[in-house]
């Protein structure tokens, strides 16, 4: 009997004694810690500006959230599960890209279609797509010599330059920094087929022309600088 007690009974009441010690051990104190960020704006996602702060799953505070992947914390509608709106340079998928509006530019000179548009998300700054254009300022786009900044051709009944006038009803605008776009001023002679020039004074400023981060509005467009 002693024999059988120490060979049989004996480990059994010790496996069970270290299985209790050892599932006591992880009940007493031992909840897991995890972290969390702040989640001011109440959209479910975390700041990822900020460092996380530890809680225990029993413990977890209020206002904050186990994510960090908000690129704004201050606005509900900017966050990874947002719906990115084109054309207000803002990220509001928090995925590092923006959405434009692009035409399509058939005929390549530059001017896009009108009718035929496409949203892209692209790095801030980042050129058009293949055979895209950020304008849609072209009123033929299967002819390359018939857009905005070509020459009015006399007694061809055709608007050239796409400004709504025909041959010898039109008129010509001087273009002071010889960038082919034209100022508001009426030529009297060797002027530009049109006035869309909001900087007559320097060439890399005009319409269409690639944004640069200096402080001035290169293309026209009445935004300074819409680059990363």
């Amino acid at each position: 009997m002693k024999n059988r007690f120490l060979k049989i009974i004996l480990p059994i009441m010790l496996l069970v004694t270290a299985v209790f010690i050892i599932g006591s051990g992880c009940s007493m104190g031992g909840s897991t810690s995890y972290s969390y960020w702040p989640d001011l704006d109440q959209d479910g996602f975390g700041d990822s500006s900020v460092n996380g702060v530890s809680y225990t799953s029993s413990d977890e505070p209020a206002d904050y959230v186990l994510d960090n992947t908000d690129c704004d914390d201050t606005n509900a509608d900017i966050n990874p599960g947002a719906t990115e709106i084109p054309d207000n340079l803002i990220d509001e998928d928090c995925n590092d890209l923006h959405a434009f509006t692009f035409y399509h530019d058939e005929d390549g000179d530059g001017f896009g279609n009108p009718d035929v548009s496409e949203v892209f998300e692209i790095v801030l700054g980042e050129g058009a797509p293949e055979n895209f254009v950020a304008n849609n300022a072209d009123c033929n786009d299967k002819d390359p010599n018939i857009n905005p900044i070509a020459d009015e051709i006399s007694s061809n009944d055709i608007d050239d330059n796409c400004n709504g006038e025909i041959d010898k009803d039109d008129i010509t605008y001087v273009d002071a920094d010889g960038d082919g776009y034209g100022s508001q001023e009426r030529a009297e002679k060797d002027g530009v087929y049109n006035a869309l020039d909001c900087d007559d004074t320097n060439i890399d400023v005009h319409p269409y022309a690639t944004e640069i981060k200096d402080g001035i509005d290169n293309d026209c467009d009445g935004i300074v600088d819409e680059v990363s």
